[in-house]
């Protein structure tokens, strides 16, 4: 009986060992480091390019059938400030597309976002922007 129970035990604890072997779940040979518990690095994005990547993100979406998503500018990860310029830039971009089609009004969003946030943030003078979603 105590030979049944022992080989009950060690068979899920290797089916274990090999999982975890497989996955990387132990230390990295290189480093002797435990990567399964390292938290991820965040990106040392600007706060431009957060800026840039937020509200073209939210532009197209709000452009898109159906108008997008509802969430108020808390829930996509905008600042006031952001959500100020993302206001703008729909609006023309719509006026953009009845006048000249999609594409035209894709332009219009990708050239004023750059611009409108390298404004916002030229030499740090609005400060950090929000930690933003999507990431």
């Amino acid at each position: 009986m105590a030979t049944r129970r022992t080989r009950t035990l060690i068979a899920p604890a290797a089916l274990l060992a090999v999982v975890l072997t497989a996955c990387g779940g132990g230390p990295d040979e290189a480093t002797g480091r435990d990567e399964a518990r390292t938290p991820p690095s965040r990106s040392a994005a600007s706060p431009e390019a957060v800026c840039v990547r937020l509200i073209t993100y939210w532009a197209h979406d709000q452009l898109g059938p159906g108008g997008g998503s509802q969430s108020d500018y808390q829930g996509k990860g905008l600042s006031d400030g952001q959500n100020t310029i993302l206001l703008d830039i729909v609006e023309e971009a719509a006026k953009e597309r009845r006048a000249n089609g999609a594409a035209a009004a894709r332009r219009l969003v990708d050239s004023e976002v750059r611009k409108r946030c390298a404004e916002r943030y030229d030499e740090g003078n609005a400060g950090a922007p929000s930690a933003g979603w999507p990431q």
